[in-house]
C-alpha cells in the first residue's frame, strides 16, 4: 500500500519540472504532482523545458530539485534535454519516463547517470515510491555540510563549479557551449593527462560530432580565456590543465 503522507513529507518543500508531450498523461501527472510538491512546472516539449529550466536557474540561483521527462519528443528528445540540463547542473536528479520500445536510448541515459527509469504505462504506486525515495535523497544532500564550489585558477580567474561560471576579478567570462564542455572535462582531469580520445568521447556523449583539428582550434580559443599556460599540450597524446599555485 502506498504511503502518500510519507512521500509528501519528503517532497512538500521541493520543486519539480515535468516534461511530457502527450497532453492527457501530462495533465494527469501534473495534477498528482501538485498534491505532493511545493512547486510544479509543466512543459510540453524539450525546448520549452530547457527555457523553463534556464529561467528558473537564473531567477532562483538554483536548479529544480527534480526533473521528470519523457524520452521520445521532437525535435529535442529526453536525452538531449538531460544532456543540456547536466551542463547547467551536473548532479541534477532526473527521472526518465520511457516505453519498452525505448531500449535503444538506455545506454546514453545510463552514461548520463539518470536517477530512475519509469516505464509507461506509469504505475502510480511505483511513481509515488520513487518520488519519496528521491525526495529523501535530495533532502539528505541538502543537509550535508556544503563544500566550496569556487576553484581558484590563478591570475584572478575563478571557476564556480555550482553555477558553471568562469570569471576574472569578479567579471563573468562568456564561454561557448563547446568551450564549457571542454573546460569541465579538463577541470575534472586537472593535473592529469586528458587524452584526445577522452575529449572526443565526452563530445560524443553530448551528441556532438567533432574532429581532432576542431579540438585543437577549440583548445586555442579556450586558452585565450584562461590564465597563461594553464593548459599544456602533451604532444601526440592530449592536454593537461595545471592549476596555478
Amino acid at each position: 500500500m502506498v504511503n502518500y503522507s510519507k512521500t509528501f513529507s519528503k517532497t512538500k518543500d521541493l520543486s519539480i519540472l515535468l516534461v511530457e508531450d502527450y497532453e492527457p498523461l501530462r495533465n494527469d501527472m501534473a495534477e498528482l504532482l501538485e498534491d505532493l510538491f511545493n512547486s510544479v512546472t509543466v512543459a510540453s516539449s524539450g525546448e520549452e523545458a530547457l527555457k523553463f529550466y534556464q529561467t528558473y536557474y537564473s531567477e532562483n540561483d538554483k536548479s529544480f530539485d527534480l526533473l521528470m521527462t519523457d524520452i521520445q519528443m521532437s525535435p529535442m528528445n529526453g536525452i538531449e534535454l538531460s544532456t543540456r540540463v547536466r551542463e547547467i547542473n551536473s548532479v541534477q536528479q532526473i527521472i526518465i519516463l520511457s516505453a519498452h520500445t525505448d531500449s535503444n536510448f538506455l545506454i546514453p541515459l545510463i552514461n548520463l547517470g539518470i536517477s530512475h527509469f519509469l516505464t509507461k504505462p506509469i504505475k502510480y504506486e511505483e511513481l509515488i515510491d520513487v518520488l519519496g525515495n528521491l525526495g529523501s535523497k535530495i533532502i539528505e544532500e541538502m543537509n550535508q555540510p556544503s563544500e566550496t564550489t569556487m576553484l581558484q585558477l590563478g591570475e584572478g580567474f575563478v571557476w564556480d563549479s555550482k553555477k558553471n561560471v568562469l570569471s576574472q576579478e569578479g567579471v563573468a567570462i562568456e564561454l561557448t557551449r563547446y568551450e564549457l564542455i571542454l573546460l569541465q572535462l579538463l577541470l575534472e582531469k586537472s593535473e592529469h593527462l586528458c587524452t584526445t580520445e577522452e575529449i572526443l568521447y565526452r563530445f560524443d556523449e553530448c551528441q556532438i560530432e567533432i574532429g581532432e583539428k576542431n579540438i585543437r582550434n577549440l583548445v586555442s580559443k579556450l586558452r585565450k580565456k584562461l590564465p597563461l599556460e594553464i593548459i599544456s599540450n602533451i604532444y601526440g597524446m592530449g592536454y593537461k590543465l595545471t592549476l596555478k599555485k
